[in-house]
Parts: C-alpha cells; sequence; structure tokens
C-alpha cells in the first residue's frame, strides 16, 4: 500500500499542470465558441489552411501534412527521450564519472540541437494553422511517449533471476 502521507512534488506537479491545461482549454473553447469567423478550427484540407504558404486543399497534401506530423512527433519524443537524456545523465552530469567518447557527445549534442530548432520550426507552422494539426501532433505524442514509457518500465521491471542468487537450503531437502 502506497504511503499517501508522502505525496511528492512531481504528482503535485502533474495534476496543477492538467487542471492549468483543462482551465484553459474549456475557457478558450467558450470564448471561440461564441467567434463564428474563426478559421482556426476547421478540419481536414480546406482553401483557408495553409502550412508553409503552401496550401493544402486536396486529401493527397493533407494526408502528406498528417504523415509528416505522426513521424516528426516519433522523432520529436524520441529525441526529448532518448538523446536529451543520454546527453543529460552522460555528458552533463558530474556525478557520471565514467569517459564519454568526446565525437560522439558532441556529434548527438549538435544533432540534439538542430533537430530541435528544425522542430520548432515546422510545429510552429503547422500547429498555427488549423485546430485538427494540433490534434495529430498531440495524438502522436501521447501515442508515442506511451510506447517509449512502457519500454523504459519494462526494463526496470524485468530483473533476469540468477539461479545462484535464488536461497535454499539442500540440507533440508
Amino acid at each position: 500500500m502506497e504511503n499517501t502521507k508522502n505525496i511528492k512534488a512531481e504528482i503535485i506537479t502533474g495534476r496543477v499542470i492538467m487542471v492549468w491545461v483543462c482551465s484553459v482549454i474549456c475557457g478558450l473553447g467558450y470564448i471561440i465558441s461564441n467567434d463564428s469567423d474563426n478559421h482556426m478550427f476547421q478540419f481536414g484540407p480546406n482553401e483557408d489552411l495553409f502550412i508553409l504558404g503552401i496550401c493544402i486543399d486536396n486529401e493527397p497534401k493533407y494526408m502528406v501534412v498528417v504523415s509528416f506530423c505522426f513521424i516528426n512527433s516519433i522523432i520529436r519524443v524520441t529525441n526529448n527521450y532518448v538523446l536529451s537524456a543520454w546527453i543529460t545523465h552522460n555528458v552533463q552530469d558530474k556525478k557520471y564519472d565514467e569517459a564519454v567518447n568526446v565525437y560522439q557527445s558532441y556529434n548527438l549534442s549538435l544533432i540534439h540541437i538542430v533537430y530541435n530548432w528544425f522542430d520548432f520550426f515546422m510545429y510552429m507552422n503547422i500547429l498555427m494553422s488549423q485546430i485538427d494539426m494540433l490534434l495529430i501532433e498531440v495524438s502522436a505524442d501521447l501515442i508515442i511517449t506511451f510506447f517509449l514509457t512502457a519500454y523504459y518500465i519494462r526494463l526496470k521491471q524485468i530483473k533476469p533471476i540468477e539461479i545462484f542468487e535464488i536461497p535454499c537450503d539442500f540440507e533440508e531437502l
């Protein structure tokens, strides 16, 4: 049974963030529902949907954008959870005293930063175009994050049992 007296800061932080997000969504939903001239809240390809100056007015163009969003979300999550974590724990952590490959450290750090700027540029252009793009991005991020988190949790939960570590008193047999 969990000790409910010791609620950790990360649990409180997570709940505060979710209350904030839900409050903002409800507030914006109310404001937007009263504004009928808003093109941001359309769905699918249409003549008002422009990304990087390209009109996304048919299904093939729209599917290219949706595919890009999904693939880029996979890359974004792995960049944040794998590369960023590796840089933080292996390069920047002063307590980590094992030698690191200098070339690999610079290579991965620079790839991480270049991708972050590329992603930011594309992300802003896509997200600011239409609400369904935001929903696609969020959905893809949630799916990929779920699978990556499940992978890491499985790594921590499965511990191989070695026969020599099993306490056994053969004399009692």
